[in-house]
């Protein structure tokens, strides 16, 4: 059995994993600028990378991964960091595609929050 400090919920690995990588957020241009090579992922790693992302959303990805395994790294086994591995890319895929997305400063939301306060208004 393992002691309490031990345990990882999965509410502390979310927070941690959006933490992570909302503190990533860093211009891409930092990260183009620090390339280095990848070294050569086998056969199986290919097969379940997840999307190709460009290369400085890929830095940003194996840092969120980077610190996702600093932290919490010796609580899982190697097929649970491969599919973290691939979760994180994953995620990274769907990050790039809202930061695509042009919103202008007059833009307003989509729907407007209004509070139940007990009362049905009409």
């Amino acid at each position: 059995m393992k002691p309490s400090s031990q345990k990882l919920s999965r509410r502390e690995f979310a927070k941690t994993a959006a933490l992570g990588t909302a503190a990533i957020t860093l211009p891409a241009k930092l990260f183009s600028e620090q390339e280095k090579p990848a070294p050569e992922a086998t056969k199986e790693e290919k097969a379940t990378a997840g999307p190709k992302l460009s290369p400085a959303s890929q830095g940003e990805a194996d840092a969120t991964y980077d610190l996702l395994m600093k932290k919490y790294g010796g609580r899982f086994t190697a097929e649970q960091k491969q599919e973290i591995r691939r979760l994180v890319n994953q995620q990274q895929s769907g990050l790039d595609k809202l930061r695509a997305f042009q919103v202008g400063n007059g833009d307003e939301p989509a729907t407007v929050f209004q509070p139940y306060r007990g009362e049905v208004r009409r």
